[in-house]
C-alpha cells in the first residue's frame, strides 16, 4: 500500500520535492493511516486537530490521543477547541457547515502562518462513493456527481486510491491504535444510513461495485472538465460586460436547444443554484420581463432584450455632490469634468449622451450633482415640454437595474442634464450665447 501511496502522489501531483504538509488527523482510522503512510514515505508532515465538543469527553480523549500520537511520531502538533454549537448558532449554520468552516479556514489560517504548502485530509474510495450517493439523492447534476477532488486549493486527498477495508487492514498489519466515532454508528446522517444499509446490498448485487462506480465517477469527472471548457466558451459568446453589469442576450440564448440546463451552467460560478435558474428559465419562456431572481451575492433583471446580472451590493443614495463654480471637476460619484468655452461659434457639438452643452449665463451656482427620484421631471432636449423622468427612462428602455444609478444635475432647483441621457432645453447653447460651459461624465466607476 506504501507504493501506490507514493505513486498516487506522483501520478496526480499531490505534493512536490521540499514542500511541506499539514495533516488533518481526527484520530480516526483514515487519518492514522494517512499519518503512517506520510512519515513512511520520507515526507515533511506536521498534524492540525479540531476538537469540536460536540460528543464531550469523547472529543478530549480524541485530542488527547492525537497529542500522543504526533509526540510518537516526533511531530508537530496544532490543536483548536472551539463550540461548534456556539459558532452554528452565532452564524446560522448546521453543525456540519460549522464543522467545516471553522476546519477549513483554521487549516488555511496555520499553512499562511508555517509556510505549509498543503493540507492532506483522509477521504477514501469509499467516502467517494457515499458523497456520489448523497448528491444523487439530492438531485445534483455532472458538477455533484463527479465526487470529490483529488486536489483543490490547499487541499489533498492521497488515499482516494484505497477502500475502508484495505485501510483497515493496513492499520492491522502495522499495529496502529486509533479512535472510534461513536456518530460513524448512528443513522441520523444520510452518510451513515448509505454506509450501513445501502453500500451493503450494492455488494450482494456486485463485488466489484466499488470497481464499476470509481470508474463512472472518474468519467463523471472527465466530462466535468470538458462541459467547464465548454461553458467557457459559451460565456465568451453570451456574456457582454457593461460597467458594472453583465449582460446576457435573451434572443441568443434562446437558439440553445437546453435553455434550462446551459442557464445552470452559465450562472452557477454567481451563486445562482439549479432551482433559482430554473425559475429564470420559466420567466424567460413566458417573457415575465421585470423579474429580479437573486443568489447570495448577485441579483439578476429579466429585461426586455438581456438577462442583466449585477452584484447585489446595496442601492445607496450617497446625497448630493457639488460643482460650487464653472471650472470644477467631481471624482465621486463617478468623475465629471467642465470647460468653459469663450466663442461658441468654435463648438463642434458632438451627438454623445456623455457630454453635455450649457449657456454657462444661464445657471445658477454651486450645481448640484444627486440620484433622481419618483416625481423628477425636466425639459428634454429638442421638446417644448416638460417630462417626469421616469416616463423618459421607460421611453429610453431603461433597465430597472440602470435606472438605480441614474443622476441629474441641477441648477437654482430645476434639472438641467439627466446625466448620461440628455440635457434640458431650458437651458440649451442659442445664438446669443456668449459663453458655453462643456460637461463630460465617465459613468464606469458609479456604484450601485
Amino acid at each position: 500500500m506504501l507504493e501506490r501511496f507514493r505513486e498516487y502522489i506522483k501520478e496526480n501531483e499531490l505534493v512536490s520535492s521540499g514542500e511541506r504538509v499539514l495533516l488533518a488527523v481526527s484520530g480516526g482510522v483514515d487519518s492514522v493511516v494517512m499519518l503512517d503512510l506520510f512519515h513512511r514515505a520520507g515526507y515533511a508532515v506536521a498534524v492540525a486537530h479540531v476538537n469540536f465538543q460536540l460528543r464531550g469527553e469523547e472529543s478530549d480523549e480524541d485530542e488527547r490521543f492525537v497529542r500522543l500520537l504526533a509526540k510518537k511520531y516526533g511531530i508537530n502538533c496544532f490543536v483548536k477547541k472551539i463550540n461548534t454549537n456556539w459558532y452554528a448558532t452565532e452564524n446560522k449554520l448546521s453543525i456540519q457547515e460549522a464543522a467545516r468552516e471553522i476546519r477549513y479556514q483554521w487549516f488555511e489560517k496555520i499553512c499562511k502562518k508555517e509556510g505549509f504548502k498543503h493540507v492532506a485530509v483522509g477521504h477514501n474510495a469509499d467516502d467517494q462513493i457515499e458523497t456520489f450517493f448523497i448528491n444523487l439523492l439530492r438531485g445534483s447534476g455532472v458538477s455533484g456527481l463527479k465526487g470529490i477532488p483529488v486536489k483543490r486549493d490547499l487541499i489533498i486527498r492521497p488515499l482516494l486510491f484505497a477502500d475502508r477495508q484495505e485501510i483497515e487492514q493496513y492499520a492491522k498489519k502495522h499495529n496502529l491504535n486509533f479512535r472510534e466515532d461513536s456518530s460513524n454508528l448512528s443513522d441520523k446522517y444520510l452518510r451513515n444510513r448509505i454506509r450501513h444499509h445501502l453500500l451493503p446490498e450494492l455488494q450482494k448485487i456486485n463485488e466489484d461495485y466499488r470497481q464499476s462506480l470509481g470508474k463512472s465517477i472518474r468519467h463523471l469527472a472527465e466530462d466535468d472538465r470538458l462541459l467547464e471548457y465548454f461553458i467557457a466558451e459559451k460565456q465568451k459568446e453570451l456574456f457582454t460586460f457593461e460597467r458594472d453589469t453583465i449582460e446576457i442576450s435573451v434572443k441568443t440564448l434562446k437558439e440553445f436547444p437546453d435553455v434550462c440546463s446551459l442557464l445552470f451552467y452559465l450562472l452557477k460560478e454567481y451563486g445562482f443554484n439549479r432551482e433559482v435558474t430554473d425559475s429564470v428559465c420559466e420567466a424567460l419562456q413566458k417573457t415575465e420581463t421585470g423579474k429580479i431572481f437573486y443568489s447570495d451575492v448577485f441579483r439578476m433583471l429579466m429585461d426586455r432584450e438581456y438577462l442583466i446580472l449585477k452584484s447585489k451590493t446595496p442601492v445607496r443614495d450617497e446625497g448630493e455632490f457639488y460643482i460650487r463654480q464653472a471650472g470644477d471637476a467631481l471624482d465621486v460619484p463617478f468623475q465629471l469634468i467642465s470647460e468653459i468655452i469663450e466663442n461658441p461659434k468654435n463648438i463642434l457639438f458632438k451627438n454623445d449622451p456623455s457630454v453635455a452643452y450649457f449657456d454657462l449665463e444661464k445657471l445658477t451656482f454651486p450645481l448640484v450633482v444627486r440620484k433622481w427620484k419618483t416625481g423628477d421631471r425636466f425639459v428634454p432636449f429638442g421638446m417644448k415640454g416638460s417630462k417626469l423622468i421616469s416616463d423618459y427612462l421607460i421611453d429610453n428602455k431603461a433597465s430597472r437595474f440602470e435606472k438605480e444609478n441614474v443622476y441629474v444635475m441641477e441648477s437654482a432647483g430645476k434639472i438641467i442634464w439627466v446625466i448620461g441621457y440628455r440635457a434640458s432645453d431650458d437651458f440649451k447653447v442659442t445664438e446669443e450665447t456668449k459663453k458655453v460651459i462643456v460637461f463630460r461624465v465617465n459613468l464606469v466607476s458609479t456604484g450601485g
